[in-house]
């Protein structure tokens, strides 16, 4: 889950052109609790490190060895209710989820339910458009774009039939077979999963995976989320608690609820180490590259490294307000980063973090990753936009009093409030979007839009002292 990258970087320059951007605030410490394991010293301070400068209130880690022993395990900071964060504490997993849902669906294939070739429209007549196969959604060539994924997300629908009617709803914008991440795939695999089952997905997941699994701390059901405490977006760069409730209906893309120990048997599950649950044919499955997908290959729920040496299983995953991270070594190690914090600024520093764990226990140097300094600055650059559109009305009020002036200015005046209102437009989504994955940035257009809505018309409605 997440808003796509390149049109928004475009669209913010928009905003860009308009202000300067100001300084960020200072960050804020936070206390680490409960490392073990060998070389627990220098990850301590690389993970407290971390969060503190991204002001992540809360996190839990792990790596695990090739003998399945814990090689490092830390907990830190609190949660959304002020509680420390320990081994026990609740997170979602967003994207994460998509690897549990290629999972029911490689189970099914492995049975005879269901043949990676088959049409959707075959087991989803009721679909509205687009009839892609079984293998186009697990490997996001469906057809369906980012835009159409997000425009059906946190729905916060948890009664039955949540799943079928997100993905009713869904509009198809893409082309069916070009490589295009969106949680719209895995939405319509979950309906699937439904479809072939007769059961709710959340059921499903929990009777034929979490259950086996001994993932007791696990579920895609808003019951199973009862103790979720809230999570964090960042306002201008600070951790701001957010808990709008859960959404069974993006429980097969996003919304499934999850501990650190759970999801370490999740990874040590998937590097093979339970083959009474998943046969390893399912596994080679679900890890064989399928497409390219910019800097790796996407499999089914799964992205694989391209030429790395140890070659890494991982996805990363997010939610208006939590991250999650799961990665696994072609040489038998695995590692699980949850923060209870989520911002698409920060999202390339939270992405290092996994590997990052690997090279310091390894005696590595790590590889330093920067936030999105053009998104970490939209928020800033939007609210002066709005600041100088009260301004510019103060100023309209009674000066300049030439109608030539006063008329080009508006001219000006209405090009900036269009120029920030077409941002969401851009982006290809709503500012309801905006809202849930940058308040910063939407709070401040919806005010930059304003402010220079109402100084046009009072340049064109006044003169001077007078009315025109």
């Amino acid at each position: 889950m997440g808003m796509g990258h390149g049109r928004r970087r475009w669209a913010i320059g928009l905003v860009a052109s308009v202000a300067l951007v100001v300084a960020c605030a200072p960050g804020v410490g936070i206390t680490h609790a409960g490392p073990r394991g060998a070389g627990a010293s220098e990850v301590r301070d690389y993970v407290s490190n971390v969060a503190a400068e991204e002001r992540v209130p809360g996190y839990a880690v792990a790596v695990t060895g090739r003998d399945g022993r814990d090689l490092f395990v830390a907990t830190g900071g609190r949660d959304g209710d002020d509680r420390p964060v320990d081994e026990d504490t609740p997170f979602l997993i967003g994207s994460v989820a998509k690897s549990m849902t290629a999972t029911l669906i490689a189970q099914r294939v492995a049975r005879g339910e269901v043949r990676l070739t088959d049409r959707i429209g075959t087991h989803l007549p009721w679909l509205r458009a687009g009839d892609p196969t079984v293998e186009e959604l697990l490997t996001h060539t469906g057809g369906y774009t980012a835009a159409d994924g997000l425009a059906v997300a946190e729905r916060f629908d948890n009664s039955p039939g949540a799943v079928r009617r997100a993905a009713q709803d869904l509009d198809h914008s893409g082309t069916v077979g070009r490589y295009a991440y969106s949680d719209a795939n895995y939405l319509v695999l979950g309906a699937l999963v439904e479809a072939l089952a007769g059961r709710p997905f959340a059921q499903v997941l929990r009777s034929d995976l979490l259950e086996p699994l001994g993932m007791r701390h696990t579920g895609a059901a808003a019951s199973d989320a009862a103790g979720l405490p809230p999570g964090h977006r960042f306002w201008w760069g600070h951790p701001r608690g957010y808990a709008p409730g859960f959404d069974e209906s993006g429980g097969p893309f996003g919304y499934v609820v999850s501990t650190l120990g759970d999801m370490q048997r999740w990874a040590r599950t998937q590097s093979g180490r339970a083959p009474g649950v998943l046969d390893p044919s399912i596994l080679a499955a679900l890890h064989q590259p399928r497409v390219r997908s910019g800097d790796d290959d996407y499999a089914y729920g799964w992205r694989v490294s391209r030429g790395a040496v140890p070659q890494t299983i991982q996805h990363t995953g997010a939610t208006p307000g939590y991250f999650a991270h799961v990665l696994m070594t072609s040489d038998g190690r695995d590692v699980v980063v949850l923060m209870n914090a989520y911002g698409e600024a920060e999202a390339p520093v939270l992405a290092s973090i996994a590997p990052n764990l690997l090279r310091v226990l390894d005696g590595q140097q790590t590889v330093s990753e920067r936030g999105d300094i053009v998104l970490s600055s939209a928020p800033w650059v939007a609210a002066v936009a709005g600041l100088l559109g009260v301004a510019m009305i103060g100023l309209a009020w009674s000066r300049p009093r030439r109608r030539g002036v006063r008329i080009g200015l508006a001219v000006v005046a209405g090009i900036v409030c269009a120029a920030a209102a077409s941002i969401p437009v851009v982006l290809g989504s709503a500012y309801r979007t905006v809202w849930i994955w940058a308040p910063d940035l939407a709070a401040a257009l919806i005010v930059t839009v304003a402010a220079w809505a109402v100084a046009a018309a009072v340049l064109l409605l006044r003169h001077g002292n007078r009315p025109i």
